[in-house]
């Protein structure tokens, strides 16, 4: 997501899941991304291959005891909202009917509108103002901005707070600020399992899990009051009950960077050989197969274009 979306969202952020009943081709046949160009690479943790496609990547030829492990980072979450023809709510249908193992599932609610500090909420954490069914807790300062982390690396349930905007190097008016709740094992399968909305889901198990919390003359902590930031937090998220789509973050300037950089020694030596005509020819005639993302970038472009054409027609400006 290269420009800021003004709506607050809930996502799935990550997700990793194992089967021994299923090989590659169908689980990315399961996926819904047949129609896709899948690479092959090698593979990690023990898998010998790998099939790969924009941060989508199928692990296997492991031990027999492995099996296939399918693997999708928060990018890879975003190709498969953008190009499957296959929903959430059917793939986790498909791994609970089959029993299949959740390795890995994170659930982000990103904070574009100003709910959170992130500053605050590592003062309260380190202050102790808060209530956990965890003990552990660190916070980290540094040039990407600021974490809090509630859970240990190790436990099922594990909750991360930072600051996004900085990670990502935006400027300091940009205001983006995560928090994700990180499931494993049996704690992400029953996650899928909760009848409610994403946004009622989520807030559900932040709430069951940390509570942000405000001193008050009762002796036992558990029932202080919430802050009124942690509040905002879990009411507004609740709104969010119909899941929206951010989409795939690829844009023009990147597409425009990777040709210029990574390939343009090579395409300027092509056209000093076969002329521009000739290299175009060959550009339409490979064999490659299309890719999609390239396809969507294509058509942003022209709805750029038009946007722009009817800004200037209306407002005399491009």
């Amino acid at each position: 997501m290269d420009s800021m979306t003004a709506e607050n969202i809930v996502l799935y952020d990550w997700l990793s899941f194992t089967s021994k009943k299923h090989s590659p081709d169908q689980l990315i046949s399961v996926l819904g991304l047949s129609h896709v160009p899948w690479t092959e690479t090698r593979g990690a943790k023990g898998y010998k291959d790998r099939k790969y496609f924009s941060c989508i990547s199928i692990h296997y030829n492991g031990r027999a005891d492995m099996g296939v492990w399918v693997e999708m980072s928060g990018q890879g979450c975003r190709t498969f909202e953008s190009l499957s023809n296959v929903g959430w709510d059917m793939l986790f249908n498909f791994i609970r009917l089959n029993d299949l193992k959740i390795t890995r599932l994170d659930v982000a609610f990103d904070d574009h509108s100003g709910l959170l500090n992130i500053r605050q909420i590592v003062e309260d954490t380190q202050s102790g103002m808060y209530i956990s069914k965890s003990d552990y807790w660190e916070t980290v300062l540094s040039s990407k901005g600021s974490t809090v982390q509630i859970g240990s690396p190790q436990s099922k349930v594990l909750i991360r707070i930072y600051d996004k905007a900085a990670e990502r190097g935006y400027t300091p008016d940009v205001h983006w600020v995560r928090v994700e709740i990180q499931l494993r094992d049996d704690r992400a399968v029953q996650f899928t399992k909760i009848p409610l909305s994403i946004g009622q889901a989520f807030a559900g198990v932040l709430l069951n899990y940390l509570r942000y919390i405000e001193p008050s003359e009762d002796v036992n902590k558990w029932r202080w009051p919430m802050t009124a930031y942690w509040s905002a937090l879990v009411e507004d998220a609740e709104r969010i009950s119909i899941y929206q789509t951010p989409g795939m973050e690829y844009n023009e300037e990147r597409c425009k960077r990777y040709v210029i950089n990574q390939a343009g020694n090579a395409i300027d030596a092509c056209i000093k050989m076969y002329g521009i005509d000739g290299f175009t020819q060959m550009i339409e005639e490979r064999q490659t197969m299309q890719n999609p993302k390239y396809d969507l970038l294509v058509r942003q472009h022209k709805f750029d274009v038009l946007a722009n054409r009817v800004d200037f027609y209306f407002n005399g400006k491009m």
